[in-house]
């Protein structure tokens, strides 16, 4: 009997049949979660540093899960040291399984000595020496933990009131700064330039201790005018600052976000940062600028130079100042230095500027009224570490990604005063003005630039860009030494992690492997998938994808002819995490605890959680599709705000901002109704309030309503899935069912989706399960179940790559839904997991092996001299026509799913592997 007519035999689908075929079905959380080793509670959680444990104390905050069942959502948490000391922690939940047991629980430690290994498990947390307080009053909010103590403003423009470590007061007055120009730079009439401050409009505690305070500001920014400094006027970009302050850290953390709600064609952001004052009380020669790199380096100099005079004060004396020690007092210089030491220049103004992701420079002068020098410095990376102060104490400043997302700077004015000015500039006005304004005027097409144009839709409305500081209260100079240490957890911010098996243990984020290397094939997929992240890290760096707006994207395909990527042809340039490029790296993560696949994941998480996604006005809750400007292009979709890819860190590091930004996926809901994702591809019609296709539109939204219900308990999320669920059951063709790749009807009030019955089973390109669709489904059916939505699941995943015959054997007709063979090879294999068909689960792994977009890539080439400007690695490629008819080259797509078809298959099928 053959195997169709076998399946055709049990009656699948067919009356009383159902009953019988459902005992067959394997939950994929059993498949996936089975413990090894005992359950989760049984031992402590072993817990490591992503890369090199900090060589500083440092606060950290990570997230760990928990099987089904497991653990109470009241357990609390101990931490150790691998050697058992017990270290201070704070926990709260991040997420619950259905039955109300803790699914994610977010963490934050004391920042204590780092130690290689730590280990939590329930129980009594140890206490903070000095516990975290906070206290709110009228016009402030005030943090203290015994060694630092901040005062937050409630209302107006000084968001940081002061920053003060024992009796001293190390920053005040700290504002936020943006620097605008109503035109772009290089036009023949001279810009006109304006300054704003950001305003706080809210206040609000999130966090109250006794290991972490946490203080969520939220404003707008207003004209600056003076006096009324933040007063009234035009009001523009929204912005939130976190502020964080942890026990026994002498530094405080900021998180700062804005949106975008300005005319790109006529607001060009000049600078943006935050801006602080710093008393200066040290003598001129024993006040210290210092910038750390990313290379173990540190430039430093005193406002007052005593070495290199034409008299030599002293050894002792040159010593200290290149120490950054106090000085011995003048009576011990040498005679001519002393008596003229006062007629020296005062170096009043420093500015490190990252001009791009290779270079920076170092500039100093003495007032604004002499010129710079700008050859005091320079080098090729800056770490984002700066010191303002003297040897009797000052402020240690910090940006992350410095490099990454030039143009940056750390400027310093009035270092010769009684108060210094430090602004931390995420976006420096020492570089070109802020140009969000689309790529071109004229629209490309999609028949060869593969660019979806939409009049009004290549704006950056909505979209945000965050940047994380650290401001320290030092008592004194840091020796060059711990500025190298600093530099580090600037550039490098620790991150603690489990092993992957036990994150695997767990069962979260559907269904995926750990490596298996139990046979020559496995093991050339395994190094396949390696090659993969290493080959895409050493891009990012090599292309230099770089930049304040571009960080974290990678592009998404090559033209082999230039030895380029097409960062300027439509929409094959930017990738914007087309297909589950930011999913696959996560996955690659997990299963390894590779550090670059961290960072690479975490980069693109940000980045479009953020630049990709528009969070408010008219496209609130979408995200744009791949294209040269990231948000350039006309398509904006619920499949790249998805949640689901955002989860991972989330989840992995408890970021309080990607939480924020993921909630406002919510309002894509709403949103596909007035911009209706098939608005240009179907005409109009008065049944149902929106049309969307069932994947990847509604897989997106489950995602979003899946996350916000394991977030927060609330079943209303649960219940809109099960609403949608049940009507793809109802319809006769399942989920081959609606024209344009699964067209149906959408009421965001209900969540009821509607049969239009318009172009069943066949579609142009079927892309349901190409954003990461099965994962979202297998992940929500472990936690919903719906038996009649599991059984159309089952039918659509038995039958969509199969033959001829089999489909007329169960439908009565042959018909082609247009799928890729690499997308749909897990579904396959995952219908044979269900119905326990060895067959079945060899076709999943003989379609994605016969796919050439599927192979693993050859590895990768020099090329060199007059072929390209400087040398480069790139896939050396052939020259055919994929399935979809465009012209076979290195993409980011095929790199996406092949790594997601490798991690899936070998979890649901490992014994057919090739």
């Amino acid at each position: 009997m053959s195997a169709s007519s076998e399946f055709a035999r049990r009656g699948f689908l067919a009356g009383a049949g159902v009953t019988a075929a459902t005992p067959l079905f394997v939950r994929g959380s059993e498949a996936a979660a089975t413990p090894s080793g005992g359950s989760d509670s049984d031992q402590p959680t072993e817990l490591h540093w992503l890369g090199k444990a900090p060589g500083a104390p440092v606060n950290t905050t990570w997230g760990v899960p928990w099987s089904r069942g497991e653990m109470s959502a009241k357990t609390s948490f101990a931490l150790t040291t691998a050697d058992g000391d017990p270290v201070p922690v704070q926990s709260w939940p991040l997420a619950y399984w259905p039955d109300g047991t803790l699914k994610w629980s977010g963490h934050t430690a004391a920042a204590n000595a780092a130690a290689e290994g730590y280990r939590l498990k329930p129980g009594e947390p140890a206490a903070p020496d000095n516990a975290v307080s906070v206290s709110e009053h009228r016009d402030e909010i005030r943090l203290s933990n015994g060694t630092v103590e901040i005062g937050l403003g409630r209302h107006g423009a000084h968001v940081i009131r002061s920053i003060g470590r024992g009796d001293r007061i190390t920053a005040e007055n700290g504002r936020l700064a943006l620097l605008v120009q109503d035109r772009p730079d290089g036009e023949h009439a001279e810009p006109r330039r304006t300054e704003w401050s950001g305003v706080v409009e809210n206040a609000e505690v999130e966090q109250r201790g006794p290991v972490r305070a946490v203080v969520r500001l939220s404003g707008r920014y207003r004209r600056d005018h003076g006096r009324n400094r933040g007063a009234g006027g035009r009001k523009m970009l929204p912005w939130t600052m976190r502020v964080y302050l942890a026990a026994g850290d002498e530094s405080l953390s900021l998180v700062h976000n804005f949106y975008w709600d300005a005319d790109s064609q006529h607001v060009f952001v000049r600078g943006m940062g935050l801006r602080l004052g710093v008393p200066m009380a040290d003598d001129a020669h024993n006040r210290h600028i210092r910038f750390g790199t990313t290379s173990g380096g540190v430039w430093g100099e005193p406002v007052r130079v005593l070495t290199g005079l034409r008299r030599d004060p002293g050894e002792a004396v040159r010593h200290a100042q290149h120490a950054g020690d106090a000085t011995p007092p003048p009576a011990e210089w040498s005679r001519e230095v002393r008596e003229g030491y006062r007629d020296l220049a005062l170096w009043n103004d420093f500015a490190l500027f990252q001009s791009s992701s290779e270079h920076f420079e170092v500039w100093k002068r003495t007032s604004a009224e002499s010129s710079w020098l700008k050859n005091a410095g320079r080098g090729g990376r800056a770490s984002g570490f700066g010191y303002v102060g003297g040897v009797s104490g000052g402020l240690g400043v910090g940006m992350h990604d410095f490099w990454r997302r030039f143009p940056r700077s750390l400027d310093v004015r009035g270092a010769a005063g009684d108060t210094a000015t430090v602004t931390l500039w995420s976006y420096s006005p020492h570089g070109e003005a802020m140009d969000l304004r689309h790529y071109d005027t004229e629209a490309h097409g999609l028949g060869l630039a593969y660019e979806d144009v939409q009049e009004g839709f290549s704006t950056p409305e909505g979209i945000a860009r965050s940047t994380e500081m650290r401001l320290w209260a030092l008592e004194s100079t840091p020796s060059r030494e711990r500025i190298v240490q600093l530099s580090e957890v600037v550039d490098s911010p620790p991150q603690l992690i489990a092993r992957p098996e036990r994150y695997h243990r767990a069962g979260v984020f559907g269904r995926w492997s750990l490596p298996d290397r139990g046979s020559s094939a496995k093991s050339a997929l395994e190094d396949s998938l390696e090659r993969d992240v290493a080959f895409y890290a050493g891009q990012v760096d090599q292309r230099q994808w770089y930049g304040f707006w571009d960080h974290g994207d990678v592009m998404h395909t090559y033209d082999a002819d230039r030895h380029e990527w097409r960062y300027d042809v439509g929409g094959y340039a930017w990738d914007n995490g087309e297909l589950g490029t930011d999913a696959m790296l996560w996955y690659a993560f997990l299963r390894s605890g590779d550090p670059n696949a961290f960072r690479l994941a975490r980069a693109m998480t940000k980045h479009i959680s953020e630049v990709d996604t528009h969070h408010i006005g008219r496209f609130a809750g979408l995200g744009s599709r791949h294209n040269v400007s990231h948000w350039g292009d006309g398509a904006k979709e619920a499949r790249v705000s998805e949640s689901f890819t955002k989860r991972f860190c989330y989840y992995l590091t408890a970021d309080e901002l990607l939480g924020e930004l993921m909630r406002s996926s919510l309002r894509a809901d709403e949103t596909m109704v007035r911009v209706p994702p098939l608005r240009n591809v179907l005409s109009s019609q008065d049944r149902v309030p929106t049309r969307l296709r069932i994947g990847p539109d509604w897989y997106a939204l489950v995602s979003n309503w899946l996350t916000e219900w394991e977030r927060t308990g609330e079943t209303r999320w649960r219940d809109r899935i099960v609403t949608g669920m049940r009507d793809i059951a109802g319809f006769p063709a399942g989920l081959f069912t609606g024209e344009a790749g699964g067209a149906v009807g959408f009421d965001p009030e209900t969540a009821h989706l509607t049969n239009l019955d318009k172009g069943d089973y066949q579609s142009s390109y079927n892309l349901s399960m190409a954003f990461c669709g099965e994962q979202i489904l297998w992940e929500t059916l472990d936690l919903v179940d719906v038996p009649e939505f599991r059984r159309t699941l089952l039918d659509f995943a038995r039958y969509v790559q199969a033959p001829a015959e089999e489909k007329i054997d169960r439908f009565g007709f042959d018909f082609d839904p247009g799928v890729f063979k690499t997308i749909y090879s897990r579904v396959t294999a995952w219908a044979g997991e269900q119905l326990d068909e060895p067959w079945l689960r060899r076709r999943g792994w003989q379609r994605f092996t016969s796919d050439p977009n599927g192979q693993p890539w050859p590895e990768a080439v020099r090329v060199d001299g007059a072929a390209v400007a400087s040398p480069v690695d790139e896939i050396p490629t052939g020259r055919s026509h994929n399935q979809s008819g465009d012209f076979a080259t290195c993409a980011t797509n095929d790199a996406a799913q092949r790594g997601l078809a490798i991690i899936s298959l070998l979890a649901i099928a490992p014994d057919e592997a090739p």
